[in-house]
């Protein structure tokens, strides 16, 4: 039984490091439509705001034989897509770091992530 507790974790383990950019099917039109509207900050905006959560994006190679192709403007397009899922329009202190290496928490050859605060500018 305790080794079947452990394939079981392992298995969920690996499910849950396969990070990506939510699908963008899942959206409403309303939603879709204000992705291209979300502002990004490097860091905070001369405006009051509420803070909402923090967001991340990921672009990622899944695979060795492929060009690394991976962008800072994929990941980016995640974090704006998070934020509207949480009811924001801009993302604040934004930092992205690009990995060159194997990215085992990812399951990625290469990737570039990007992570900020979603918030509602007023």
């Amino acid at each position: 039984m305790t080794h079947l507790r452990v394939v079981l974790c392992l298995v969920m383990a690996s499910l849950f490091a396969c990070a990506a950019n939510p699908r963008i099917d899942s959206l409403s039109s309303e939603e879709r439509a204000k992705v291209s509207e979300v502002q990004i900050f490097k860091g905070k905006p001369d405006r009051a705001y509420q803070a909402l959560g923090e967001v991340s994006g990921l672009s990622c190679n899944r695979n060795l034989y492929q060009a690394q192709d991976v962008s800072d403007s994929e990941a980016l397009e995640g974090v704006k897509i998070k934020a509207v899922m949480l009811g924001g329009n801009a993302v604040i202190n934004v930092l992205c770091q690009k990995n060159s290496d194997t990215d085992w928490g990812n399951n990625c050859w290469a990737s570039v992530k990007c992570i900020g605060d979603a918030v509602q500018l007023q």
